[in-house]
């Protein structure tokens, strides 16, 4: 992980949505850890859908670049149930691929499924397939939970703290974040004036 010491570049992807709406934006950025933003890509995926990682994947290709070193995550199971497969990310695009979760995950998820979706057995063995997350502790204080695939967890942790500049998130995450729910509430107060 020798690009780790450098200035290295992440595609992050994150989501922002709304249960009334019915879909989720999804917005990446090509950054640097710091920040800087050189390329965006938006995206729109079905709440409590099976759309997810393809609509990620479409981000990640849109944004790939050779001297793109991660992939950044800002959650696996999103979208109300939806989910974004990190290995098949990996798997499709070769690029190192962590998803970074800055809350403990609750609740049982196995549960809602059988409440909430018929076909919630095949969801199940789909979101199970993520794996567990592994917690690490940052040294200030507060936790982040991570999968990872084509990188160590340590290795992916090390990535989220060398990207950080403000707070819990990676900077590369947290301006994917802030681009997405700009553009939900831009096609939200768009629809309401139609």
């Amino acid at each position: 992980m020798k690009w780790l010491q450098k200035n290295f570049k992440a595609i992050a992807v994150a989501e922002s949505f709304r249960l009334e709406d019915g879909y989720s934006v999804y917005a990446g950025v090509l950054a640097r850890r710091d920040g800087y933003v050189e390329k965006a890509a938006y995206a729109v995926a079905s709440l409590g859908g099976a759309d997810g990682t393809e609509e990620a994947i479409r981000i990640v290709e849109s944004l790939k670049r050779p001297d793109v070193h991660v992939v950044m995550l800002g959650g696996c199971i999103v979208s109300f149930y939806n989910w974004i497969d990190g290995e098949e990310i990996w798997r499709r695009t070769g690029l190192p691929t962590a998803c970074y979760v800055f809350e403990k995950p609750e609740g049982n998820i196995k549960a809602a499924l059988e409440k909430l979706f018929p076909d919630w057995q095949e969801r199940w063995s789909n979101i199970s397939r993520l794996g567990p997350v592994v917690e690490f502790a940052y040294p200030e204080g507060g936790r982040i939970f991570i999968r990872s695939w084509g990188l160590d967890p340590k290795d992916a942790y090390k990535v989220a703290l060398a990207a950080r500049r403000h707070g819990k998130r990676p900077e590369p995450l947290r301006i994917a974040q802030v681009m997405a729910e700009a553009v939900r509430r831009f096609l939200e107060q768009r629809r309401v004036e139609c």
